[in-house]
């Protein structure tokens, strides 16, 4: 459960966002709309209003991390681009799990039926295209202000005005392109009999350190968007390297995943790509083990749950989750270093941006 501090920042986050995709909703064509409003949270199957806390909300982290860089780097979240920009990187997320649900053919999301199983493949893929341009657009919106002329414009009437909203595009954008790239990899590396596990983190950095990076230098002033980038990045590996763990070990009340579901769909997750990396060390039970999941792995018919139990305790004869446990407090401790550097631990200055890289590794806070 999330600490009070975090409970609040989630919540501000959330509320904050909705509104800015309640009006976009507004104006976009009504399938991609439908989909959206069901993948964020606003609306059932059946286009119904779900009431606030209801099911089917994400957690909001990105657009978090956009806030609370603000105000450690003493930018204005009065600054309507500050909002802008947290919905514009939780949209383009939102719109990533999306295509990922897809492409791995995972039915649930959120503890609902995920929204290719509601709208299909089709109408899905069709939102993610037509909705990308909009997460950008955004922030000219925001940059344009309020507009007397009721024809549409994405261009501010102070040209100088452009700047911010350029400069966040850009931004916007190269996440944008990491993601495209991170997804590529992992889907070819899903056909592989070994990962790896350098190729396995940068999966991670690209799939999700670019958007945890990118949120924070988005809200960062510019003087300290590059260590705040640093932080963001190293916090996404983190984060990614903990939720594979909760993958295979997590206690679905928790995850609200079925108990080791990625271990059951093969996933090769970190710890997997740990538990089949050759081996140095002289271990003839762990070598043991690591043969048997490889075999599991190649297999191409559905594993049993005997069979998904057996592959659960072959990784704990391999020390795999050990290993990803000590990777992923790396990149935190990486991450509290580079915050460090512009708000010390003493300052309050940073300590929303700890309380969050506490949340999303687990620890208490």
């Amino acid at each position: 459960m999330p600490s009070q501090r975090v409970a609040g920042l989630l919540s501000e986050a959330r509320d904050r966002t909705d509104a800015v995709v309640s009006a976009l909703l507004e104006r976009v064509e009504a399938g991609p709309a439908r989909v959206l409003a069901y993948q964020w949270g606003l609306r059932d199957a059946a286009g119904r209003p779900v009431p606030a806390g209801g099911g089917g909300r994400g957690k909001a982290v990105r657009a978090a991390l956009v806030f609370a860089a603000a105000r450690a780097t003493g930018r204005p979240c009065s600054d309507p681009l500050v909002p802008a920009a947290a919905t514009a990187v939780e949209m383009l997320h939102t719109l990533s799990l999306l295509h990922d649900d897809v492409m791995d053919g995972d039915e649930l999301r959120r503890g609902r039926p995920a929204a290719w199983r509601v709208f299909g493949a089709e109408a899905v893929e069709n939102a993610v295209r037509h909705l990308t341009p909009h997460a950008v657009g955004l922030l000219f919106d925001a940059a344009a202000g309020p507009d007397p002329d009721p024809a549409p414009t994405l261009l501010p009437r102070d040209p100088e005005v452009l700047r911010g909203p350029a400069r966040a595009a850009g931004l916007l954008g190269a996440a944008l392109v990491r993601l495209v790239q991170g997804q590529a990899l992992d889907l070819a590396l899903e056909q592989e009999a070994r990962p790896g596990v350098a190729a396995t983190l940068r999966v991670h950095a690209d799939k999700t350190g670019s958007l945890f990076s990118c949120a924070c230098e988005l809200g960062a002033s510019p003087a300290a968007a590059a260590r705040l980038a640093a932080f963001g990045e190293h916090l996404g590996v983190a984060f990614q390297i903990v939720d594979d763990v909760l993958g295979i070990w997590g206690d679905p009340l928790v995850t609200g995943k079925p108990a080791g579901s990625d271990l059951a769909a093969r996933k090769k997750s970190y710890p997997i790509a740990v538990a089949l990396a050759p081996s140095t060390a002289s271990d003839s039970a762990a070598d043991d083990a690591r043969r048997r999941l490889a075999h599991l792995y190649a297999r191409t018919e559905p594993w049993t749950a005997a069979e998904t139990d057996e592959a659960r305790g072959l990784l704990d004869h391999t020390g795999a989750r050990a290993v990803a446990e000590a990777a992923a407090r790396r990149h935190e401790q990486e991450a509290l270093e580079a915050l460090a550097q512009i708000c010390p631990p003493h300052e309050e200055a940073g300590q929303d941006l700890r309380a969050l890289a506490a949340f999303v590794t687990g620890r208490p806070y």
